[in-house]
């Protein structure tokens, strides 16, 4: 495939997703999904409530003594904020966000079907929840291994050179883009070709060894709108000191939108993908 006709493509597979943006019932998974994201950010806030505190310590201490401590004070818990929230929601994530992917890949499905006749039903996406389940996790845990473990390998190398911070920061974000258009097939497979985790694991792996380019920018494009929010996540410090503590909060909140919208559209056009390749 050339480069024109990968644009192309592209094109029509991100188009394919977007025509249907005003269907509110495709909308649906990802926006509930939202809305448990925005419920854990607004805990996190409300951190210091004593009917609060019990449930989220657990969450906290995952910081470390001292900043568990720290978080529990003004600006401390905005300086914080954005860390303790990115520990629930990797739980979230876990639990919910293959579930929100099946489900919307399901409802993609009916809507692309030139026929405008369902072949597929919800009830079944609920059933392979576990799957689902287990292999967003596979996923998930990848990716949270190599950004684990590879600054790990490097950190002597880096210390005491914010350049090549910098340029490692980004090294490693290309690297997250890639594990995860390796694997951006895996969970709508499970709905659209109905298959298993390791197969759908192999499919996935399988469509990237075949289209490397072309997955890369399939993920990519999505990925670049989140880098604002990314960014300032990433600075609560200077967000906390230079502007306003509870700035913390809406930025987190408007990633949380941004994320919704990014999943909405790259789930439509994995799944139109897909759904062309079965036909």
């Amino acid at each position: 495939m050339g480069f024109v006709d990968t644009l192309n493509r592209l094109l029509g597979l991100y188009l394919a997703a977007l025509k249907s943006v005003g269907r509110f019932r495709l909308w649906l998974p990802f926006f509930l999904y939202a809305v448990l994201q925005i419920v854990l950010l607004l805990l996190c806030v409300s951190y210091v409530n004593p009917r609060l505190y019990p449930v989220l310590s657990p969450l906290v201490s995952l910081l470390g003594q001292r900043n568990a401590e720290m978080f529990g004070h003004y600006p401390e818990l905005y300086l914080l904020l954005p860390y303790v929230f990115q520990w629930g929601k990797l739980f979230l994530s876990i639990i919910f966000e293959g579930l929100a992917i099946g489900l919307t890949s399901a409802l993609f499905v009916i809507a692309f079907h030139s026929k405008g006749r369902p072949r597929l039903k919800l009830s079944p996406v609920f059933a392979r929840w576990p799957q689902l389940l287990i292999t967003w996790a596979v996923i998930t845990g990848v990716i949270y291994l190599v950004n684990w473990l590879v600054p790990e390998i490097f950190s002597e190398y880096l210390q005491g050179s914010p350049r090549r911070v910098v340029i490692f920061e980004m090294v490693m974000r290309i690297i997250g883009v890639i594990i995860y258009a390796v694997f951006v097939y895996a969970v709508p497979a499970i709905i659209v070709r109905g298959e298993g985790i390791v197969r759908a694991l192999k499919t996935s792996v399988s469509y990237f060894a075949g289209h490397p380019f072309f997955t890369f920018l399939l993920v990519l494009i999505p990925f670049l709108f989140t880098l604002p929010t990314t960014y300032l996540s990433a600075k609560a410090g200077i967000v906390v000191t230079k502007f306003s503590p509870e700035l913390m909060f809406y930025i987190l909140l408007g990633a949380i939108i941004v994320d919704m919208v990014i999943n909405f559209v790259l789930t439509g056009a994995v799944v139109k993908f897909l759904v062309e390749d079965k036909e």
